[in-house]
């Protein structure tokens, strides 16, 4: 979408996705607690759908776009 309006700015030479990962954090070993928090905000806000909702804002909408400069 940003793209298309854009297309002077970004180039996209294909319509796949370039790449899909799991991202990480970094957390000491044996630290419970640090992988509970984590664990356990992904698992809330799973199923709760906000993390699905940022993913629409972000990726499907340009409501996003006036809070952020798209100049170049």
């Amino acid at each position: 979408m940003w793209q298309a309006q854009h297309s002077d700015v970004l180039f996209n030479p294909t319509l796949e996705k370039l790449t899909e990962g799991n991202e990480s954090f970094g957390i000491r070993k044996g630290d419970p607690d640090a992988m509970n928090v984590f664990s356990n905000w992904i698992m809330v806000n799973t199923s709760n759908g906000w993390l699905q909702e940022r993913w629409t804002y972000w990726f499907t909408t340009m409501d996003w776009a006036d809070q952020v400069n798209l100049k170049k």
